[in-house]
């Protein structure tokens, strides 16, 4: 008579963990997936994915290669900033102007696309090199949301490190400082926010499909 032994296997032990790229793609995919079911009028100012000539452009801006966590994240939508429209200014200088569908993130920040975090990101250098600011702007930092208006605030990702790529916040006259562990982290509680409906005491609510911040 043949024995039969029965070895059972904790499945969960055996999952290979999730890269930061992984873990991005998941957690923007829960965000995109919320604003396409709940607010389609926001889903529809998502840019669409990155293309190679974006990417090129913006590591030819920063003088380095692109996270790829931040890269996987322009793959899937490049911005949040689709229904903006631009007006010159009697200078000549063109200026965008934000559709209010744009700031997706509370307190009105917008996820950047590829030709804004370049821009950004020279300013925010420019403005650390020419007052001799040291340690201001970091040559590592890329910001990735940002204020819908003023461009004082958001959060950047910290390219500096080998081991991952930590969240910073940054505001005006402060210098930027480690808020998430990772740009995954920022991205999935921003996704926690969503679907509990709020973000800090901040309540999250739709209007003629429109995601919308704070108080009404």
């Amino acid at each position: 008579m043949r024995n039969w032994r029965v070895v059972l296997i904790d499945t969960e032990a055996v999952q290979p963990e999730c890269s930061e790229t992984e873990e991005v793609q998941s957690a923007w995919g829960r965000v995109a997936h919320w604003l396409a079911v709940n607010a389609p009028a926001s889903a529809q100012a998502l840019g669409g994915p990155a293309t190679d000539e974006d990417i090129a452009g913006l590591r030819a801006e920063l003088g380095f290669e692109v996270p790829d966590v931040l890269e996987a994240l322009l793959r899937m939508n490049n911005g949040s900033t689709a229904k903006d429209t631009t007006r010159s200014l009697p200078n000549g200088r063109v200026v965008p102007v934000r559709h209010r569908d744009a700031p997706i993130f509370p307190y009105g920040k917008i996820l950047l696309g590829s030709t804004e975090i370049a821009e950004e990101y020279g300013k925010w250098r420019r403005t650390e090199e020419e007052n001799g600011l040291n340690g201001c702007w970091s040559a590592s930092w890329v910001p990735v949301i940002q204020d819908f208006e003023g461009q004082y605030y958001g959060y950047a990702v910290d390219a500096s490190g080998t081991s991952g790529f930590p969240a910073l916040e940054y505001g005006e006259g402060s210098v930027p400082a480690e808020a998430f562990p990772s740009l995954a982290a920022l991205l999935d509680s921003f996704a926690d926010a969503l679907e509990s409906g709020n973000w800090g005491g901040w309540p999250a609510r739709v209007e003629r499909g429109s995601l919308r911040w704070g108080e009404e």
